[in-house]
């Protein structure tokens, strides 16, 4: 069982997590699917440490609707802010799948009063991820919902690259190791309900699954 706060490697090691970072609005189709303006450049939000979720056990909050928004997350290996585009991949030590869990009704009122998003991003298990692999997930990744196929993305289709998200968010704030970046969700969101089955995965390779429960 792993110790609070940390997720596993495909080589055995458990780290110690430090800052969820999310990047917005980083695939074209999603900006269009929810009406939004697509970005001119990157921008974050975060989740807290109660947030992260290593279980097979998806909890929605009661009298909440939570969509799901499955993403390729980073693990951050050692710290600092990088020089350039071509020293971030440097950065990386680990990727892996998780979702991105979202109150989208509070996220609409809260983008509707120019508020912050967090209260309706971070909420405990709202961060799940799977175990992180040591090679890049190139092929498609996907979400089935109830053994059907509600998203799927590659990483070429970001509007921001894993280099260029690293670049511009440790420039901004020096990232430390340990650090997760959800780096964005393809179009296909849409609301959980108790009793849903959740598969991720990429190309021919299932890498987690889950129960929602309440």
């Amino acid at each position: 069982m792993l110790r609070k706060y940390h997720i596993q490697k495909n080589n055995c090691d458990d780290v110690l997590v430090r800052n969820i970072y999310c990047i917005g609005r980083n695939y074209s189709k999603h900006v269009e699917e929810l009406g939004n303006a697509k970005p001119k450049e990157p921008f974050f939000f975060q989740k807290s440490l109660p947030a992260l979720n290593t279980t097979k056990k998806i909890y929605i909050p009661r009298n909440r609707k939570i969509d799901y928004e499955v993403e390729i997350v980073l693990l951050v290996g050692k710290g600092g802010i990088s020089e350039s585009i071509e020293d971030s991949p440097s950065f990386i030590s680990g990727y892996s799948l998780g979702i991105d869990l979202t109150d989208r009704e509070y996220q609409n009122k809260l983008k509707s009063d120019k508020l912050p998003w967090l209260l309706s991003k971070s909420f405990s298990g709202s961060a799940i991820v799977s175990t992180f692999l040591e090679n890049p997930i190139k092929d498609d990744f996907w979400l089935d919902l109830n053994s059907e196929r509600r998203q799927q993305g590659n990483s070429q289709q970001m509007i921001f690259s894993f280099a260029e998200q690293i670049y511009f968010l440790s420039n901004k704030i020096p990232l430390m190791e340990g650090d997760l970046i959800f780096t964005g969700t393809p179009e296909g969101v849409g609301p959980l309900k108790v009793g849903d089955k959740i598969d991720i995965g990429f190309g021919d390779t299932t890498l987690n699954k889950l129960l929602v429960e309440d």
